[in-house]
């Protein structure tokens, strides 16, 4: 018999930690626990699968999951902030409350012998300002590292300090770089654009656009994304930087253009530019591509999965 894997989501109730939980349960040799903050609400498809609630940045409460239980991976999903919270207080809470909490999860880690950990961390922001190259082609995940913002700066110490206790402890780690999600299962109302418009067109509310909306993203639907994520987990790659997006960009007026094909038409509130907005950020996923084979969705087939998904969310909620 196939010996079950058992998986710890910390951050697990949240946009990406529900795909990946709803993905990791298809496969019936792999079991979930999910830690989070917000409540469990209702759970993923399977019967293996446990939700325990918790404070990330209450190392005592993090502690309660590690004990009486033994897992082979941790995946690591908890952020506090945003790419644009870089005033002075953000910047403190951010060291406090992100990067000091996982230094307390890898000494658990280290204390309850947590083999290995996966952890997501920003493709669109520990990258900084691309090249030139790197600009037209992709960027690759060897590129220079020079955040503009405190979000991508903490996303970055993170990744160093989790290279740090590979070397010194033995911690297998995956650390993934990944683009602009969207999809099923998104409840933020500010970021990530696919999502925030389509819920704004539905509502017939106006889209904020920040700047001539010719800024470019890679945007990567969500269960695509989570599909890179188990396809690396069951593959064991460790060690590894890998970015996970579509390998291809959109400009914000081409992305919004797509969500009035999908979902009809909305009026577009003009903001200056953002000091921290990169002009261009799209990834090469050629990494990806050669350890899982992985095939992006089609913009416009994940756009009308999200927007249908909405519709249903928006019908429950009345």
């Amino acid at each position: 018999m196939k010996k079950t894997k058992k998986v710890l989501i910390l951050g697990g109730g949240g946009f990406i930690g529900r795909n990946l939980a709803e993905e990791l349960l298809k496969d019936r040799a792999c079991s979930v626990t999910v830690f989070d903050a917000a409540p469990g609400g209702e759970a993923p498809a399977g019967g293996r699968y446990e939700f325990v609630h918790g404070n990330f940045l209450v190392e005592a409460e993090l502690e309660k999951v590690f004990k009486g239980r033994r897992f082979d991976a941790v995946v690591h999903l908890v952020s506090t902030s945003l790419p644009a919270g870089s005033a002075q207080s953000e910047m403190v809470y951010d060291i406090e409350s992100n990067l000091v909490s996982t230094i307390r999860l890898l000494g658990l880690m280290h204390k309850y012998k947590a083999p290995r950990i996966v952890f997501v961390s920003s493709g669109g922001t520990v990258y900084g300002l691309p090249d030139r190259e790197s600009g037209e082609k992709g960027i690759l995940e060897t590129h220079a590292t020079d955040p503009i913002c405190s979000h991508g700066i903490i996303k970055l110490a993170i990744e160093k300090y989790i290279q740090m206790h590979g070397y010194l402890y033995g911690l297998k780690y995956l650390i993934l770089r990944i683009s602009n999600p969207y999809g099923e299962h998104h409840a933020s109302e500010v970021q990530g654009l696919f999502n925030v418009a389509l819920r704004r067109a539905l509502a017939k509310e106006p889209v904020t656009v920040f700047g001539d909306g010719g800024n470019v993203r890679d945007f990567i639907y969500i269960k695509d994304c989570v599909k890179a994520v188990k396809a690396l987990m069951d593959r064991n790659v460790a060690g590894e930087v890998v970015n996970v997006g579509s390998g291809t960009g959109l400009s914000v007026n081409e992305a919004l253009g797509l969500v009035k094909e999908v979902a009809g038409g909305f009026r577009i509130k003009r903001e200056p530019a953002r000091r921290f907005d990169v002009r261009r950020a799209v990834l090469d996923i050629s990494k990806l591509k050669a350890l899982t084979g992985f095939q992006p969705t089609p913009v416009l087939a994940g756009l009308k999965n999200t927007y249908n998904w909405l519709i249903k969310e928006r019908k429950c909620r009345h």
